[in-house]
């Protein structure tokens, strides 16, 4: 009997680190860059589509600065451990793109921030450096409720050369809490199952 309970929790357990997140989207800024943009979202999913953000020989302008920010909230029971990013950017020339992305504690989806910020990432990349990046933010503490910031710093002084830098990939994907939870459901499961 006590087996069947253990497999009933870690089923109610799995059910909830199913659950969608939930994506609010506060701010796609700073014009010519954001103009156009967009943003979809699937499961704990979201992907921003930036058409305009690109500065250089290609465009009106040499720099700018795209800012996104956004709010997850993990669900009931659930809380945020980590934040992947997932990016791809075009840099020729003098282009150059900096990217960095923080992550602050909220109260609830539009809350106030809690402190300081609870993880950090940053990419800097030029003509030389690989243009796909993939990091990851492990949180210093899991909350349900995360508030994302995220700052792109373009950049492509005149030059003899093609100088362009811009934004074509900018994925990000949440890593729920729960799945520790099934696991030491199912590690208890599995003790009982021996005991017996």
């Amino acid at each position: 009997m006590k087996y069947k309970v253990i497999l009933a929790t870690a089923a109610v357990l799995a059910s909830v680190g199913a659950q969608a997140i939930i994506f609010n989207v506060r701010t796609i800024a700073s014009a010519p860059l954001s103009n156009g943009a967009s943003f979809t979202t699937t499961g704990n999913s979201i992907s921003f589509m930036t058409p305009n953000a690109l500065v250089g020989d290609a465009s009106p302008t040499r720099a700018g600065i795209l800012n996104i920010e956004y709010d997850v909230d993990a669900g009931a029971g659930s809380a945020v451990q980590a934040i992947l990013a997932n990016l791809g950017v075009v840099a020729f020339g003098s282009g150059n793109v900096f990217f960095t992305e923080q992550a602050f504690e909220i109260t609830a989806l539009n809350g106030s921030e809690v402190g300081g910020a609870i993880g950090s990432l940053a990419q800097n990349f030029n003509a030389a450096s690989n243009p796909n990046w993939s990091g990851s933010m492990n949180l210093s503490r899991s909350t349900r409720f995360v508030r994302v910031k995220k700052t792109f710093t373009l950049a492509a002084a005149e030059t003899q050369d093609l100088d362009m830098a811009g934004i074509a990939i900018n994925n990000q994907a949440i890593v729920p809490e729960p799945a520790s939870l099934l696991a030491l459901a199912l590690g208890t499961a599995v003790l009982l199952r021996r005991k017996r």
